[in-house]
């Protein structure tokens, strides 16, 4: 199989794989990039017991070690309950970790990686829309902690990422529009095409047409590759890609991470940073009403019933923020987006009452 692309990370590189069935080529690939080494496969309780036939046609290192469905993975209590596991098996510096989930499952994984043993490799199979088109891409590990979202984490980029659209086929449409939100993002970002494509397409999405998946993958995919090649570490560049992300993680941080997805909570979050843009006079009107408009169109759902003091709260520790700065991304235009510093806490009001209107 020939990778979709190569992501460079500093000095370093890695492949990253996009098809159906391309699970199947995991071995395969590992004999290619890592060579006989013990792999070992981590999952969740919901992945195992969806994808049991195919994970069995693959040849890991004893049992699977399970990390909880969801969020709860991204936890401390997970990753000392995961590193258990691994020293019980004895795994050493030659292991490699085979993540094989959604954004939590991966983000938690990676981050478990990146310590144990100060670092083991690990590959990236991403089972969601969410985690093909962003989180899997990048390596960036993280996990929550009470007072906010991402906020202990590190650098560890995979040493290959396998996206498997054959695995979307069987989403919820909570995770199918939570992933669709983070391609429109990309397509905000950095291609005017793909958002286009998925406005245009947006019942082929729904019917989880895999043809036309692939396509939105690969194109989110190529968004965030080159910029994560250009910016291996979000000092300069790679900001970009939180469009969306300083109200979105507010809220979630408000809503204790429940009862909203991530992609929803970012495509609310898109809605608050477009009011800015229009307040700024950096973005006309109409395109911002254009954004928001396939936003709702891929979030039919209720606007999160959270509140805005909670969400500035939650603000006040986003790790985007430093030096007394308040930064945001915001659009200037469908495929040109703009880092800003000075935003004000009037201006964090604003976005937050937008997102919540929905």
């Amino acid at each position: 199989m020939e990778p979709y692309t190569v992501i460079r990370h500093g000095h370093a590189s890695y492949p990253v794989f996009i098809g159906k069935d391309a699970l199947a080529d995991v071995r395969s690939v590992m004999d290619d990039i890592a060579g006989i080494r013990p792999a070992y496969l981590v999952t969740t309780p919901q992945v195992a017991r969806i994808a049991a036939e195919r994970l069995e046609a693959v040849a890991f290192a004893g049992e699977p070690l399970l990390l909880p469905d969801g969020e709860q993975a991204k936890s401390l209590a997970s990753i000392e309950e995961l590193a258990g596991g691994l020293i019980s098996r004895g795994v050493r510096r030659d292991g490699v970790l085979i993540a094989v989930g959604g954004g939590a499952l991966g983000d938690a994984a990676g981050f478990a990686a990146s310590v144990y043993l100060r670092g083991i490799d690990v590959v990236h199979v991403p089972t969601t829309l969410l985690a093909q088109v962003d989180s899997s891409i990048g390596g960036k590990t993280a996990v929550n902690h009470p007072m906010g979202k991402n906020l202990l984490g590190s650098f560890h980029p995979p040493i290959a990422v396998i996206a498997d659209v054959g695995f979307l086929d069987s989403l919820s449409e909570q995770e199918l529009c939570s992933g669709a939100l983070e391609a429109l993002k990309a397509g905000v970002i950095g291609d005017t095409s793909l958002f286009d494509l998925i406005e245009l397409e947006r019942d082929s999405i729904s019917r989880r047409q895999l043809e036309m998946l692939e396509v939105v993958v690969q194109r989110a995919v190529a968004v965030k590759a080159g910029i994560v090649s250009a910016d291996a570490r979000e000092s300069d560049q790679r900001r970009l890609l939180n469009y969306g992300h300083t109200i979105g993680h507010g809220i979630e941080a408000a809503m204790n991470y429940e009862g909203i997805t991530h992609g929803a909570a970012v495509g609310y979050g898109m809605i608050g940073a477009n009011a800015v843009a229009v307040a700024r006079s950096l973005l006309d009107k109409g395109v911002a009403a254009r954004i928001d408009e396939a936003v709702r169109d891929l979030h039919a759902g209720d606007p999160p019933p959270a509140d805005v003091a909670d969400i500035l709260r939650a603000t006040e520790h986003d790790k985007k923020f430093g030096g007394g700065k308040r930064v945001m991304v915001l659009p200037r235009d469908i495929g040109h987006c703009v880092v800003v510093e000075d935003i004000s806490r009037e201006e964090l009001h604003l976005a937050a009452e937008r997102a919540l209107a929905g």
